[in-house]
């Protein structure tokens, strides 16, 4: 299928897709069929930034005609074949960053997203800056899958603290994203201004971390994981924006009262079984065709044929 999604949320999550085909060179292949589903202006293509240690940090700017000009952030996808030992290596390098007090901002952010976003931030904004020139009309947004939602929510705060007068998203979309930061940073972010929406799928573990106080105490019963969890006890990190959680590969739910506790309960409960259940919560955490984020966000517009290999993860 090469239309594009006639929804934004796909098209924000294609967008996030999309800027994971930019390799360590800076260079960008625009994947198919994510690409035409954003739609992005072929007479000035997204441009793919990178910074970092071996260029780990990366983003695309560009601009569609549905929405605007687009800022999508990479994340950061779990190591494959599946091992306890990969696994853990790759959620130490989410939790394992205090949350600090950074520029402008009020309240703390994670130190290492925030390390990571400086990387790239000039160039970021020298290219929205570019885009807004060519297309002055066209309002601003952010997204990102997994890190690159973080990315998208500090960037978005950067931004409203930094440029007040001049430069302010319309949106911020994430998919599977870290918390990027703690209570006070959540209170203080201008959700009335620019509102954030985030898609977490059953069994995902990411959006979960850093962990929150709830969620230390639930975890902790699990071995190994739990003396990990007890070193951040106190750096009260929390999620932000609205919550839109997709059941059963398929539904998109509103929060409600005591789905945290369900959630949080599945995910110690497969952590508890330990390795035989590491495979499905790593696939809960895949944006790509076939799985769930696309699935249920997509609903089949884009992708032409579920991925064979792809599991329910539930």
């Amino acid at each position: 299928m090469s239309s594009v999604s006639r929804t934004i949320q796909c098209r924000m999550l294609c967008a996030s897709s999309c800027a994971y085909s930019i390799d360590a060179d800076g260079n960008y292949i625009p994947p198919s069929p994510q690409a035409e589903a954003v739609g992005w202006i072929k007479k000035h293509p997204p441009v793919p930034i990178v910074g970092g240690e071996l260029n780990i940090n990366a983003c695309l700017v560009g601009v569609n005609n549905k929405d605007g000009i687009i800022v999508a952030f990479r994340g950061t996808l779990p190591p494959y074949p599946v091992s306890v030992a990969g696994i853990a290596d790759w959620l130490h390098d989410i939790v394992a960053s205090t949350p600090s007090q950074v520029g402008n901002i009020r309240g703390k952010v994670h130190d290492g997203f925030w390390i990571a976003l400086e990387t790239i931030w000039p160039e970021i904004l020298y290219q929205i800056n570019r885009f807004r020139e060519l297309y002055p009309k066209k309002p601003l947004y952010l997204t990102g899958h997994s890190k690159g939602g973080s990315l998208a929510c500090i960037s978005a705060a950067k931004i409203y603290y930094d440029h007040p007068e001049t430069l302010q998203p319309r949106a911020v979309y994430t998919y599977g994203s870290p918390h990027p930061g703690d209570n006070e940073f959540v209170n203080n972010f201008p959700l009335s201004t620019i509102p954030v929406t985030r898609y977490e799928n059953q069994m995902d573990v990411v959006p979960f971390l850093p962990p929150t106080e709830l969620f230390i105490k639930l975890a902790c019963r699990v071995p190994l994981v739990g003396k990990a969890l007890e070193k951040v006890r106190g750096w009260d990190y929390v999620p932000l924006g609205k919550l839109q959680y997709i059941k059963d590969d398929r539904l998109i739910l509103d929060d409600e009262p005591g789905l945290i506790l369900v959630r949080v309960g599945e995910i110690v409960a497969n952590l508890i079984e330990g390795e035989s259940r590491f495979e499905r919560m790593v696939e809960a955490h895949y944006h790509s065709c076939g799985y769930s984020y696309m699935n249920a966000i997509c609903k089949g517009e884009v992708c032409a044929q579920p991925n064979p290999n792809a599991r329910d993860s539930g």
